[in-house]
């Protein structure tokens, strides 16, 4: 097994790179997929992990409360994180379940995201927040029917997050008919949860995987987006000038940048891959605008027509216990 590198303190701060599949109860899934994806190359944005064992010593506070050592941990992982920029880092900050995004089920909704978080004191409170959250009652029942006897441990992703332009969702295989030759990219204009939580009708894009022909593609309605507030502090959702939302919200140029960097990933990491991206600017662009990969996890979409090729062991399904091409039981 390979080790993990705790950061800072014992046991509290994990390194995100260091994130590998047998590290899933320390980590969480998101944590996972993020390090599978700094090992495949691409630009992710600057993080830090607060491990499962850190939300067990805050489960043993009496009342609940993050014990000294965490809070420590916390802190000086954060100021490693802006000492990089010399600036205070706004970031997100991001449950991640050790049981999550697995083949069997998907958590998404679950778990409490926080994004446009900046400065030491709101983290800490964001990641309490999280923790708190995971101890919601409508959190424990899914548990209990997805994973019985599961311990529950929660890990929190603090990211920097990326001021984008425009983000979204792609597919390296088609998420319905289970299509292997097209890849469908989602798209909309602003952070990319508006597309994630189905606020809008996202533009989507179907491009052959080997010719990069264009296969279909369809204007979406974006109404509104989701955009920092000055400052980096917070998120508003603002609407969309009508004329604006007759526009694509990516280029052709761009289309073609996702369509490499899902078949890239599918190369490295295995066939049915859902990736979530964004173009924008960040502390560690010096605000230069760039493409970020800012997750993976296999597809949970149960494909209408079953792949006909024999499944097979493929990394990101390593990551997740899945077996690539075969749709997961109870998935919908």
């Amino acid at each position: 097994m390979t080790d993990l590198h705790v950061a800072v303190g014992r046991d509290h701060v994990a390194v995100t790179g260091d994130c590998r599949p047998e590290h899933v109860g320390d980590v969480g899934g998101k944590a996972v997929g993020l390090g599978s994806l700094l090992r495949a190359g691409q630009r992710v944005p600057g993080s830090f992990v607060v491990t499962a064992g850190a939300y067990r010593e805050y489960l043993g506070t009496q009342p609940r409360q993050l014990p000294a050592p965490v809070r420590a941990a916390v802190v000086d992982a954060y100021a490693a994180l802006c000492a990089q920029y010399g600036t205070d880092v706004t970031v997100a900050v991001r449950s991640s379940a050790t049981a999550e995004d697995s083949a069997e089920a998907s958590w998404a909704g679950q778990f409490e995201t926080f994004l446009g978080v900046a400065g030491a004191a709101e983290v800490l409170a964001k990641v309490e927040e999280c923790w708190a959250a995971a101890q919601a009652p409508q959190v424990g029942a899914y548990r209990a029917g997805q994973q019985p006897g599961a311990d529950g441990g929660v890990a929190v992703i603090v990211q920097e997050l990326v001021h984008a332009r425009v983000a979204g969702v792609m597919f390296t295989q088609h998420p319905e008919t289970g299509d292997r030759s097209l890849i469908v990219i989602e798209s909309s204009f602003g952070l990319g949860e508006a597309v994630v939580g189905g606020d809008v009708v996202p533009d989507l894009f179907e491009i052959n995987k080997i010719t990069r022909q264009q296969h279909h593609a369809r204007l979406g309605s974006k109404h509104h987006e989701h955009r920092l507030l000055p400052g980096g502090h917070g998120v508003e959702v603002v609407p969309v000038d009508p004329a604006r939302q007759q526009d694509w919200s990516i280029s052709a140029d761009e289309v073609m940048a996702l369509a490499t960097m899902a078949a890239n990933l599918e190369a490295k990491l295995g066939r049915g891959l859902d990736v979530e991206w964004a173009i924008g600017t960040a502390a560690s662009t010096a605000g230069a605008e760039a493409l970020f990969a800012l997750q993976v996890r296999p597809i949970t979409v149960r494909p209408r027509q079953a792949p006909a090729a024999a499944p097979q062991r493929d990394a990101i399904g390593h990551i997740l216990g899945r077996l690539a091409g075969r749709p997961a039981e109870g998935d919908s």
